[in-house]
This record gives C-alpha cells, structure tokens and sequence, in this order.
C-alpha cells in the first residue's frame, strides 16, 4: 500500500483506550504531499467515576507521524509551515470534541528523546534525542451542565526526516454548573497529574 505508514508508538497508557487510528493526506504543497497516521486514546478511567459525563470525550490525546513525500530534510521554514498546519488542524479537532473559545497561551521548546518507550513499556535503544516545539492553550469545555476550564498543549517534533505531532487536551477547573456533577468532577480533577501524563507522553512518543 502505496500510503502505509507505521503509526507511532507511545508509552504505557493505563486507563485510556484507543479510539482511533487513521492516515490521511492533511495537506499538499505542489509535488510534494504529507502523509499521517494518527492515533487517538480517551481517558475511559475517568469517565467511570463521573457517570454524568460518560459520553464525553472530555480528555484526551492524540499523537501522529507525518511523512513528506517526496522525502524532504526538515528545516526551519517547513518545521514553521508543519507547525502552522499542525495548530490549525489542532484547534480543529479541540473544536470538534466540545472545546470553545480556544486561545494560544505561550509556547516553548522542549528536549525529548524520541523512541524512547512503546505501548508494551520496552525501553528499546533508548531513543533519540530531539527539540519539540510545544504550543499551550486554553480552552472552556461544557459538559453533563458543568463549565470547565481547559488546557491543550500541541508539540511538533521533527526527528529523522519526518515530524511527530503529539497533543491533548484535559480539564483544569470547574468554573460552574450543575452542583452534583460539578462536586464529581472536582473530586476526579487533577491538573497537574493530566499535565504530567501528558508530557510524559510528549517527551517519549516515537
């Protein structure tokens, strides 16, 4: 198959599960093309303790690889045209699962080791190190009655002459709402662990 591409592999990820995973074409530039294969988890631990917002995919993560076609080396102007894209598509697929009045916070760059680890937890060779640029937002998610406040973090790494894209998104406070569901989900919320799990999987996606 012509588009095959291996997904990319990410560390252990107990409680989520794998709700999608798909390659595409997200865009084309004159010959040359990107290709993705993108993988998708939800957090389903979570929502077993907060039954009121059972269908809601209100945390997340997603982590794709991107191949240009023909090979082309990344350099600065296409790591700054893949990132550009990347936080289009980003604000995109935020928006679909429920995510409002999106905002760019900050940004940074950040030392990963790329390979460092796979979904069974095996080490391999110890990875590669790389730079990622890592991009935070804030966002409002409503769910089950309740307003939360959000934050989403979208990281592009280019690494042996194609890009990975890592990102998520999770709850960060309960602003209001239903008072029943809104005191469940203060009891689940934990900012700094989601943060934490999510750059972990940032800095050992491979």
């Amino acid at each position: 198959m012509a588009d095959a591409l291996a997904p990319p592999t990410l560390p252990p990820l107990e409680g989520w599960v794998r709700v999608d995973d798909a390659t595409d074409r997200p865009f084309e530039l004159g010959p040359v093309s990107v290709v993705a294969r993108t993988v998708v988890y939800e957090d389903a631990a979570i929502r077993e303790r907060v039954p009121a917002a059972a269908d809601a995919p209100w945390r997340f993560l997603f982590a794709s690889r991107l191949e240009i076609r023909p090979h082309t080396p990344p350099s600065k102007a296409l790591t700054k045209l893949v990132g550009k894209r990347a936080s289009a598509g980003f604000r995109s697929r935020l928006e679909a699962r429920g995510f409002s009045d999106v905002r760019r916070v900050e940004s940074r760059t950040l030392r990963v080791r790329v390979g460092g680890g796979d979904e069974t937890g095996s080490a391999g060779d110890g990875g590669t190190e790389a730079e990622a640029d890592v991009v935070r937002y804030a966002a409002t998610v409503e769910l089950a009655g309740v307003e939360l406040a959000a934050d989403a973090y979208l990281a592009v790494t280019p690494v042996d002459g194609e890009f990975l894209l890592t990102g998520g998104a999770y709850p960060r406070e309960v602003r209001g709402g239903d008072a029943e569901t809104a005191a469940a989900l203060r009891e689940v919320i934990e900012p700094e662990r989601f943060r934490e799990e999510l750059f972990r999987v940032i800095r050992r996606v491979g």
